[in-house]
Protein backbone atom coordinates (compact mmCIF):
# COMPACT_ATOMS: atom_id res chain seq x y z
CA UNK A 1 0.00 0.00 0.00
CA UNK A 2 1.46 3.41 -1.21
CA UNK A 3 2.80 5.16 1.98
CA UNK A 4 2.25 9.01 2.24
CA UNK A 5 4.34 11.42 4.25
CA UNK A 6 4.51 15.18 4.74
CA UNK A 7 7.83 16.56 6.56
CA UNK A 8 9.65 19.84 6.84
CA UNK A 9 11.78 20.97 4.42
CA UNK A 10 15.87 20.46 5.38
CA UNK A 11 17.89 23.52 4.52
CA UNK A 12 20.77 22.87 3.05
CA UNK A 13 19.68 19.05 1.49
CA UNK A 14 16.31 19.45 0.30
CA UNK A 15 16.67 22.85 -2.17
CA UNK A 16 17.37 20.35 -5.61
CA UNK A 17 13.73 18.79 -4.42
CA UNK A 18 12.19 22.60 -4.51
CA UNK A 19 13.75 23.56 -7.98
CA UNK A 20 12.74 19.86 -9.60
CA UNK A 21 8.99 19.99 -8.25
CA UNK A 22 8.42 23.62 -8.88
CA UNK A 23 9.89 23.55 -12.93
CA UNK A 24 8.04 20.05 -13.27
CA UNK A 25 4.32 21.50 -11.61
CA UNK A 26 4.64 24.86 -13.26
CA UNK A 27 5.71 23.95 -16.61
CA UNK A 28 2.43 21.97 -17.02
CA UNK A 29 0.55 25.16 -17.09
CA UNK A 30 2.98 27.96 -18.31
CA UNK A 31 4.64 25.98 -20.84
CA UNK A 32 7.43 27.92 -22.63
CA UNK A 33 6.76 31.30 -20.74
CA UNK A 34 8.33 29.64 -17.80
CA UNK A 35 11.24 31.14 -16.40
CA UNK A 36 12.79 28.13 -14.54
CA UNK A 37 13.23 28.48 -10.54
CA UNK A 38 16.97 27.98 -10.07
CA UNK A 39 19.54 27.90 -7.30
CA UNK A 40 19.75 31.72 -6.62
CA UNK A 41 16.26 31.83 -6.52
CA UNK A 42 16.48 29.69 -3.50
CA UNK A 43 19.06 31.28 -2.01
CA UNK A 44 17.62 34.49 -2.18
CA UNK A 45 14.61 33.10 -0.40
CA UNK A 46 16.56 31.86 2.42
CA UNK A 47 18.41 35.07 2.75
CA UNK A 48 15.39 37.07 2.54
CA UNK A 49 13.52 38.80 5.53
CA UNK A 50 10.37 36.40 4.92
CA UNK A 51 12.59 33.23 5.41
CA UNK A 52 12.52 33.10 9.11
CA UNK A 53 8.22 33.32 8.65
CA UNK A 54 8.56 30.30 5.98
CA UNK A 55 7.65 27.08 6.54
CA UNK A 56 8.42 24.31 3.76
CA UNK A 57 6.72 21.24 3.33
CA UNK A 58 7.81 18.03 1.17
CA UNK A 59 5.51 15.20 0.36
CA UNK A 60 7.28 11.69 -0.45
CA UNK A 61 5.26 9.04 -1.41
CA UNK A 62 7.16 5.76 -0.61
CA UNK A 63 10.43 7.50 -0.13
CA UNK A 64 10.58 9.34 -2.97
CA UNK A 65 9.74 13.11 -2.64
CA UNK A 66 6.71 13.87 -5.14
CA UNK A 67 5.50 17.30 -3.68
CA UNK A 68 6.22 20.63 -1.65
CA UNK A 69 4.66 23.76 -0.47
CA UNK A 70 5.89 26.82 0.70
CA UNK A 71 3.57 28.37 3.81
CA UNK A 72 4.20 32.41 4.93
CA UNK A 73 2.48 33.77 7.81
CA UNK A 74 2.69 37.68 8.35
CA UNK A 75 2.70 38.85 11.68
CA UNK A 76 3.70 42.39 10.68
CA UNK A 77 -0.19 42.36 9.72
CA UNK A 78 -3.17 42.47 12.59
CA UNK A 79 -4.54 39.74 12.83
CA UNK A 80 -1.96 37.75 11.39
CA UNK A 81 -2.56 36.35 8.06
CA UNK A 82 -1.17 33.23 6.44
CA UNK A 83 0.33 32.60 2.39
CA UNK A 84 -0.17 29.69 0.62
CA UNK A 85 3.61 29.54 -2.20
CA UNK A 86 4.92 26.95 -4.53
CA UNK A 87 2.43 24.16 -3.62
CA UNK A 88 4.00 21.68 -6.37
CA UNK A 89 3.46 18.01 -6.96
CA UNK A 90 5.23 15.69 -9.40
CA UNK A 91 2.68 16.27 -12.93
CA UNK A 92 1.55 12.56 -13.13
CA UNK A 93 0.56 13.13 -9.28
CA UNK A 94 -1.94 16.36 -9.78
CA UNK A 95 -4.88 14.83 -9.10
CA UNK A 96 -3.74 12.68 -6.40
CA UNK A 97 -4.52 13.06 -2.64
CA UNK A 98 -0.67 14.82 -2.15
CA UNK A 99 -1.74 18.25 -3.30
CA UNK A 100 -4.06 17.93 -0.16
CA UNK A 101 -1.92 16.30 2.40
CA UNK A 102 0.30 19.22 1.32
CA UNK A 103 -2.10 22.22 1.48
CA UNK A 104 -3.94 20.47 5.03
CA UNK A 105 -0.46 20.59 6.88
CA UNK A 106 0.70 24.21 5.29
CA UNK A 107 -2.70 24.82 6.80
CA UNK A 108 -2.53 23.59 10.61
CA UNK A 109 0.83 25.49 10.49
CA UNK A 110 -0.69 28.82 9.69
CA UNK A 111 -3.16 27.88 12.45
CA UNK A 112 -0.67 26.73 15.15
CA UNK A 113 1.70 30.56 14.33
CA UNK A 114 -1.56 32.29 14.62
CA UNK A 115 -3.31 33.53 11.22
CA UNK A 116 -6.41 33.57 11.26
CA UNK A 117 -6.86 33.48 7.52
CA UNK A 118 -5.22 32.17 4.56
CA UNK A 119 -4.80 33.21 1.13
CA UNK A 120 -3.37 31.53 -2.37
CA UNK A 121 -2.95 32.11 -5.75
CA UNK A 122 -3.43 30.25 -8.72
CA UNK A 123 -3.57 30.85 -12.67
CA UNK A 124 -6.70 30.73 -14.24
CA UNK A 125 -6.13 27.73 -16.44
CA UNK A 126 -4.84 25.33 -13.26
CA UNK A 127 -8.52 23.69 -12.84
CA UNK A 128 -7.65 21.38 -10.57
CA UNK A 129 -5.58 23.58 -7.80
CA UNK A 130 -8.67 25.85 -8.65
CA UNK A 131 -11.07 22.59 -7.63
CA UNK A 132 -8.56 21.70 -4.44
CA UNK A 133 -8.57 25.25 -2.93
CA UNK A 134 -12.25 25.29 -3.15
CA UNK A 135 -12.79 21.81 -1.82
CA UNK A 136 -10.54 22.63 1.25
CA UNK A 137 -12.79 25.76 2.16
CA UNK A 138 -11.34 28.85 0.00
CA UNK A 139 -13.51 31.40 -2.03
CA UNK A 140 -11.65 33.13 -5.25
CA UNK A 141 -12.30 36.90 -3.67
CA UNK A 142 -10.38 38.42 -6.21
CA UNK A 143 -8.72 38.52 -9.70
CA UNK A 144 -5.41 39.77 -11.45
CA UNK A 145 -5.07 40.35 -15.21
CA UNK A 146 -1.23 39.41 -16.34
CA UNK A 147 -0.57 41.94 -18.98
CA UNK A 148 1.98 42.08 -22.06
CA UNK A 149 3.71 44.23 -24.58
CA UNK A 150 5.18 43.70 -27.27
CA UNK A 151 7.40 46.17 -29.14
CA UNK A 152 4.54 46.24 -32.24
CA UNK A 153 2.52 46.97 -29.87
CA UNK A 154 2.93 50.42 -28.17
CA UNK A 155 0.69 53.24 -29.12
CA UNK A 156 2.69 55.95 -30.88
CA UNK A 157 0.72 58.45 -29.57
CA UNK A 158 1.26 58.34 -25.69
CA UNK A 159 1.94 61.02 -24.05
CA UNK A 160 4.59 61.63 -21.01
CA UNK A 161 4.33 64.44 -19.17
CA UNK A 162 7.23 67.00 -19.84
CA UNK A 163 7.47 68.84 -16.78
CA UNK A 164 8.53 65.56 -14.30
CA UNK A 165 12.27 64.74 -14.14
CA UNK A 166 13.45 61.10 -14.27
CA UNK A 167 16.29 59.43 -11.86
CA UNK A 168 17.88 56.52 -12.05
CA UNK A 169 19.06 55.27 -8.55
CA UNK A 170 20.88 52.60 -7.26
CA UNK A 171 18.88 51.32 -3.93
CA UNK A 172 21.37 49.19 -2.56
CA UNK A 173 24.16 51.86 -2.84
CA UNK A 174 21.84 54.61 -1.89
CA UNK A 175 20.15 54.50 1.01
CA UNK A 176 18.56 58.25 0.76
CA UNK A 177 17.01 56.52 -2.30
CA UNK A 178 16.20 53.33 -0.54
CA UNK A 179 13.93 55.22 2.45
CA UNK A 180 12.54 57.46 -0.74
CA UNK A 181 11.53 53.95 -2.72
CA UNK A 182 10.79 52.83 0.36
CA UNK A 183 8.02 55.59 1.45
CA UNK A 184 6.79 56.49 -2.33
CA UNK A 185 5.44 52.68 -2.39
CA UNK A 186 3.53 52.71 0.94
CA UNK A 187 1.91 55.50 0.10
CA UNK A 188 0.76 55.30 -3.46
CA UNK A 189 -0.58 51.92 -2.73
CA UNK A 190 -1.86 52.73 0.99
CA UNK A 191 -5.71 52.27 -0.37
CA UNK A 192 -4.80 49.07 -2.98
CA UNK A 193 -6.30 45.19 -1.72
CA UNK A 194 -3.91 43.44 0.45
CA UNK A 195 -1.78 46.67 1.22
CA UNK A 196 -0.07 46.59 4.71
CA UNK A 197 3.31 48.83 4.96
CA UNK A 198 6.44 47.41 3.44
CA UNK A 199 9.56 47.52 5.38
CA UNK A 200 12.64 49.17 4.27
CA UNK A 201 14.43 45.62 4.69
CA UNK A 202 11.71 43.85 2.84
CA UNK A 203 11.87 46.94 0.21
CA UNK A 204 15.92 46.10 0.16
CA UNK A 205 15.97 42.56 -0.22
CA UNK A 206 14.03 42.71 -3.86
CA UNK A 207 17.28 43.67 -5.48
CA UNK A 208 19.66 41.82 -3.84
CA UNK A 209 18.65 38.84 -5.91
CA UNK A 210 22.32 38.06 -7.68
CA UNK A 211 20.29 36.46 -10.54
CA UNK A 212 18.31 39.75 -12.04
CA UNK A 213 19.36 43.19 -13.06
CA UNK A 214 16.83 45.85 -11.88
CA UNK A 215 16.06 49.45 -12.56
CA UNK A 216 14.76 52.18 -10.36
CA UNK A 217 14.09 55.19 -11.27
CA UNK A 218 11.93 58.19 -9.16
CA UNK A 219 10.27 60.92 -10.61
CA UNK A 220 10.37 64.70 -9.45
CA UNK A 221 8.39 67.83 -10.05
CA UNK A 222 10.52 70.44 -8.68
CA UNK A 223 12.55 68.95 -5.63
CA UNK A 224 9.54 66.53 -4.82
CA UNK A 225 9.49 62.78 -5.64
CA UNK A 226 5.88 62.26 -6.50
CA UNK A 227 6.63 58.52 -8.05
CA UNK A 228 8.98 55.60 -9.15
CA UNK A 229 9.47 52.52 -11.56
CA UNK A 230 11.14 49.06 -10.53
CA UNK A 231 11.92 47.06 -13.31
CA UNK A 232 13.93 43.91 -13.25
CA UNK A 233 15.47 41.00 -15.81
CA UNK A 234 17.04 37.96 -16.16
CA UNK A 235 20.92 38.14 -16.33
CA UNK A 236 20.17 35.08 -18.89
CA UNK A 237 17.35 36.72 -20.71
CA UNK A 238 19.31 35.72 -23.68
CA UNK A 239 19.21 32.36 -23.25
CA UNK A 240 15.24 31.57 -22.72
CA UNK A 241 12.91 30.34 -24.41
CA UNK A 242 10.40 33.39 -23.63
CA UNK A 243 12.43 36.49 -23.17
CA UNK A 244 10.50 38.46 -20.56
CA UNK A 245 11.43 41.74 -18.87
CA UNK A 246 8.88 42.62 -15.80
CA UNK A 247 7.79 45.57 -14.43
CA UNK A 248 7.45 44.83 -10.90
CA UNK A 249 5.85 48.14 -9.17
CA UNK A 250 5.06 51.40 -10.67
CA UNK A 251 3.31 54.12 -8.32
CA UNK A 252 2.35 57.91 -8.26
CA UNK A 253 1.60 59.79 -5.05
CA UNK A 254 -2.45 60.49 -5.18
CA UNK A 255 -2.22 64.20 -6.08
CA UNK A 256 -0.23 63.94 -9.16
CA UNK A 257 -2.04 61.13 -11.03
CA UNK A 258 -3.73 61.60 -14.41
CA UNK A 259 -0.74 63.96 -15.23
CA UNK A 260 1.21 62.12 -17.55
CA UNK A 261 3.83 61.17 -14.64
CA UNK A 262 3.06 57.44 -14.72
CA UNK A 263 3.48 57.34 -18.54
CA UNK A 264 6.86 58.67 -18.12
CA UNK A 265 8.19 56.24 -15.82
CA UNK A 266 6.06 53.58 -17.90
CA UNK A 267 8.34 54.43 -20.81
CA UNK A 268 11.51 54.93 -19.08
CA UNK A 269 10.83 51.19 -18.22
CA UNK A 270 9.74 49.74 -21.23
CA UNK A 271 12.49 51.39 -23.19
CA UNK A 272 15.35 49.98 -20.33
CA UNK A 273 13.97 46.82 -20.61
CA UNK A 274 13.53 46.59 -24.54
CA UNK A 275 17.49 47.37 -24.23
CA UNK A 276 18.81 45.01 -21.61
CA UNK A 277 17.19 41.99 -24.36
CA UNK A 278 13.59 41.53 -23.45
CA UNK A 279 11.25 41.04 -26.38
CA UNK A 280 8.26 41.04 -24.19
CA UNK A 281 7.39 43.16 -21.07
CA UNK A 282 5.26 42.01 -18.38
CA UNK A 283 3.33 43.67 -15.45
CA UNK A 284 0.46 42.19 -13.01
CA UNK A 285 -2.60 44.42 -11.90
CA UNK A 286 -5.43 44.05 -9.98
CA UNK A 287 -8.78 44.23 -11.93
CA UNK A 288 -10.14 46.18 -9.44
CA UNK A 289 -7.12 48.56 -8.79
CA UNK A 290 -8.97 52.09 -7.63
CA UNK A 291 -6.33 53.74 -9.60
CA UNK A 292 -7.53 52.62 -13.43
CA UNK A 293 -4.57 51.46 -13.75
CA UNK A 294 -5.78 48.61 -16.00
CA UNK A 295 -7.21 50.94 -18.49
CA UNK A 296 -3.86 53.15 -18.31
CA UNK A 297 -1.96 50.25 -19.45
CA UNK A 298 -3.88 49.50 -21.84
CA UNK A 299 -3.58 52.73 -23.38
CA UNK A 300 -0.22 52.01 -23.46
CA UNK A 301 -0.41 49.07 -25.45
CA UNK A 302 -0.75 46.07 -22.80
CA UNK A 303 -2.46 43.27 -23.40
CA UNK A 304 -3.67 40.64 -21.11
CA UNK A 305 -2.07 37.30 -21.48
CA UNK A 306 -4.14 35.56 -18.58
CA UNK A 307 -5.31 36.04 -14.66
CA UNK A 308 -4.17 35.28 -11.90
CA UNK A 309 -6.63 34.27 -8.92
CA UNK A 310 -6.28 34.81 -5.19
CA UNK A 311 -8.44 32.87 -3.01
CA UNK A 312 -9.18 33.24 0.67
CA UNK A 313 -10.43 30.71 3.66
CA UNK A 314 -10.82 31.77 7.55
CA UNK A 315 -9.14 29.59 10.01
Amino acid sequence: MPQLIVRPFVEGEDEPHWIRLFNAYYALYYGEELEPLDEDDVAWMERSPWWKACRVLLAELNGRVVGMVRAYVDKLRVPAKGYIYDLAVEPDLESSDVGKALLEEALAWLREEGAVSVQAYARDNMEARISLYRSEGFRQIRSFSIMRLRREDLRPDVEPCGEVVLKHVDPLGDEDALRTLNALYNEAFSEHFDFRPETLEETRAWFEHEGYEDLVVLAYLGEEPVGYVCATVSKDVAELAFRRGVICSIGVLKPCRRRGIGTALMLEAIRWLWSKGAEVVELGVDDENPTGALAFYARIGFRRAFRSLAFLREL
